[in-house]
C-alpha cells in the first residue's frame, strides 16, 4: 500500500514539473532594462532577442505583438537563432521578417550554433534576403533621434586580433555597443570606449537556484559569475539576456524564456 503511494506521490510530482517546466520553457517574458548615458541627447530603446534556438514552443504572434508595443528603435539579435539541429529555417526567418516589419534596423551577430551549420549559406541567404546587417567583425555607425550611436559587432570565434579591428575605428562622442554572442571574450577583451556590450549564450545557466543564481554556463563552469543580467566593468555596461530558448535538454528552472527590451535614457 505505502509502495503505491509513493508511486503517486512520484506521478504526481512528475505531472506539476511538466507543467511548471512547459511554462518556463513556452510562456515568455520580457525583461525591462534601463541605463542612463550623458552621450544621448533623446531616448534610445533596444529590443534584444537571444537564444531561440528554434524554439518551437513559443507564440511569435504574441511575441512581436509585445515587441511592437515598445516600438523599439534597433533589434538586435545576438547569436543562436538557430539551433545545430534545426533543420528547417522556417521559423528564423519569420523571426526576421516579423522583426524588418518594426524597423529597419535589425542587427545580427552570430552565436556557435551558426557557426558551420548545415544550413549555414542558407541561413545567411536569408539574412541577406531579409536585409538584416551582420555584423560579424565589423561596426556601423546610426544616426537616430539626434544621437550617435556606433554598433560594433564580434564573431563568435574573434580573437583578440578581431577586436583590436573592431574598436580601430571606435566612436569617441557616440554611444558605442557592441555585441557578441557570448559575454566570455568581451569580458576578456574589453575596450574601456563601449557604453554597452549585449551578449547571451549562457541562458542563465538555464537552470537557477535562488540566491545562487545560474548552474552552469558555457566557458565558465559550474556557478558562473556572468549568468545573467547587468555587470559593470569601468564605464562599460555588460548585459547578458538569458534567451528564448534551450540547449541540449528542453529545460528551465526559476528562469523563464525571455526576451529584453533595453531603454538608455539622456543622463
Amino acid at each position: 500500500m505505502n509502495f503505491k503511494r509513493y508511486i503517486l506521490l512520484l506521478v504526481i510530482i512528475g505531472v506539476l514539473f511538466a507543467i511548471y517546466n512547459y511554462y518556463q520553457i513556452s510562456k515568455f517574458h520580457i525583461n525591462k532594462v534601463k541605463l542612463n548615458s550623458n552621450k544621448l541627447i533623446n531616448p534610445l530603446r533596444i529590443t534584444q532577442i537571444t537564444d531561440f534556438h528554434s524554439n518551437e514552443n513559443i507564440n511569435l504572434k504574441k511575441l512581436f505583438s509585445d515587441i511592437k508595443g515598445f516600438n523599439p528603435d534597433i533589434i538586435v539579435i545576438t547569436g543562436d537563432l538557430i539551433d545545430y539541429k534545426t533543420r528547417d529555417l522556417t521559423m528564423a526567418f519569420k523571426i526576421l521578417e516579423q522583426a524588418k516589419k518594426i524597423t529597419d534596423r535589425v542587427y545580427f551577430v552570430s552565436g556557435n550554433h551558426e557557426t558551420n551549420h548545415v544550413l549555414e549559406d542558407e541561413f545567411y541567404n536569408g539574412l541577406a534576403q531579409y536585409e538584416v546587417t551582420v555584423l560579424d567583425d565589423i561596426s556601423t555607425e546610426v544616426r537616430l533621434n539626434e544621437n550617435e550611436i556606433s554598433i560594433l559587432g564580434a564573431s563568435f570565434f574573434a580573437e583578440k586580433d578581431d577586436f583590436e579591428g573592431i574598436y580601430k575605428d571606435i566612436s569617441e562622442k557616440g554611444y558605442n555597443i557592441l555585441l557578441s554572442h557570448s559575454p566570455n571574450r568581451p569580458i576578456m577583451y574589453i575596450n574601456e570606449k563601449l557604453d554597452l556590450i549585449l551578449s547571451g549564450h549562457t541562458h542563465g545557466g538555464q537552470v537557477r537556484l535562488p540566491i545562487i543564481g545560474g548552474i552552469i554556463a558555457p566557458g565558465q563552469g559550474f556557478f558562473p559569475k556572468y549568468d545573467k543580467g547587468l555587470f559593470k566593468f569601468g564605464n562599460t555596461t555588460l548585459y547578458i539576456d538569458s534567451g528564448l530558448g534551450n540547449s541540449v535538454y528542453p529545460i528551465r528552472m526559476f528562469n523563464r524564456v525571455q526576451i529584453s527590451n533595453i531603454e538608455i535614457l539622456p543622463r
